[in-house]
């Protein structure tokens, strides 16, 4: 008896993950939707996308010949003697210099592609953040609704109460008090509501509603704690600061392949009355007065700055991503107790305490003071769901994964 008993409900309760799996990704995809709209179209994306187009344009620029030829034509008649002479100049790019400066623009492309994928995750970021805030203040607003309906009843209890003679005025004055709060709290989420939707519309645009809501809070075994130093390679701001180290290295050589001087080289041919002219001419710049070693030390020491900002970069970030982890670990395990406990016994709560005071056990001030911490809870409970939301944004900011936890990973420019 007992076996057919288990069986149809390990069914069911198969059946209900299955569900909310489903919810889960239906969610998810609603919301990598609407990002990918929002990354495909917002003007600071385009922007970004328009520099890199310049960056390969200057990059291929770069690889092109340092010096053009020169071509000199010459003509002289002084009445006995005509000159004529053709010279072909031709400045030589001793050092190698084209192959640097080649180089040194591949890496600011190499940059600026990364620039591009930390504006994509930034802003992705930001739109995150802006909608759970609009969701924390829906949600907020919603309870505050209640909160007043809840207050209204209790006022029209009161007064009935009143007349019956089984309540004083001064309790019916606490009725009146604590409906006019609820009713100015209201308001107040109201007010924040449209602010929070205000933002989300700057960054989405009026295109987006109704506006996708957040799947299931995350697990802390998402975080991947173990890997903070992978994770953190792949970070778009700590890939910039590698690539401007590379560039300013670059820099360094390219300088030093600057003292070398270039020479020119020049072919002259012509005639001179009845001589034929042929002349061979080489150019060289004396790097005397000055020989370019100061370029060469303040490039080298810009690479040393560049570096060290790099490594306080990177050190930040690794402590960010930590505490990060950290905070939303703990505001986790918060949440799941609520969901365990708090949620239930708030739900019976309030129709407890209004039968103890409907039956005289609770005087209205305490039924008050209690209800209040009841819907304080609530209150509570949404502002840690938002926080918590806020918190794993950040963490995916910090980490680089914004784009990867929305599978737009393989949708960037690189």
């Amino acid at each position: 008896m007992r076996r057919r008993l288990l069986k149809p409900a390990i069914l069911l309760g198969c059946l209900l993950i299955l569900s909310i799996k489903a919810v889960n990704a239906a969610d998810q995809s609603r919301l990598t939707t609407m990002v990918r709209t929002v990354l495909e179209n917002h003007p600071s994306v385009l922007a970004v996308r328009a520099k890199l187009d310049a960056a390969e344009a200057r990059q291929s620029a770069a690889d092109q010949p340092l010096y053009n030829p020169d071509l000199d034509i010459e003509y002289e008649d002084t009445g006995d003697i005509t000159t004529k002479a053709l010279e072909l100049r031709q400045s030589i790019d001793w050092g190698n210099k084209r192959a640097i400066r080649t180089r040194m623009a591949a890496l600011a492309r190499e940059g600026v592609a990364v620039e591009w994928s930390g504006i994509r995750q930034d802003l992705a970021t930001e739109l995150l953040t802006a909608l759970a805030a609009y969701h924390t203040a829906a949600e907020l607003a919603s309870l505050a609704r209640q909160r007043r309906a809840l207050m209204q009843r209790f006022l029209e209890l009161t007064e009935q109460r009143r007349q019956a003679g089984d309540l004083g005025q001064v309790a019916l004055d606490l009725a009146k008090l604590a409906h006019i709060e609820a009713t100015l709290q209201r308001t107040r989420s109201a007010v924040n509501q449209a602010q929070t939707e205000q933002t989300l519309l700057a960054v989405a645009d009026n295109q987006q509603k109704p506006w996708p809501v957040l799947p299931a809070i995350p697990s802390p075994s998402l975080l991947d704690t173990k890997n903070i130093d992978a994770l953190l390679e792949q970070h778009p701001a700590l890939r910039i600061a590698r690539t401007q180290i590379a560039i300013a290295r670059t820099s360094v050589n390219l300088h030093r392949r600057e003292r070398k001087a270039d020479p020119t080289i020049g072919l002259r041919g012509g005639r001179e009355a009845s001589n034929n002219l042929i002349g061979l001419n080489l150019s060289i710049p004396l790097f005397v007065r000055n020989n370019f070693s100061a370029e060469v030390e303040a490039a080298n020491a810009n690479a040393i700055q560049v570096e060290q900002l790099a490594h306080n970069s990177y050190r930040r970030h690794r402590a960010k991503l930590i505490s990060t982890a950290r905070r939303y670990e703990l505001g986790y395990q918060t949440w799941v107790e609520w969901l365990q406990t708090g949620r239930t016994s708030l739900d019976s709560q309030i129709q407890l305490l209004e039968r103890l005071w409907r039956v005289g056990e609770l005087s209205t001030a305490d039924y008050l003071v209690q209800l209040k911490q009841t819907l304080d809870t609530r209150t509570a409970a949404a502002m840690l769901r938002g926080s918590l939301w806020q918190t794993w944004f950040e963490w995916l900011a910090t980490s680089g994964n914004t784009e990867s936890w929305l599978r737009l990973k393989n949708e960037g420019a690189e």
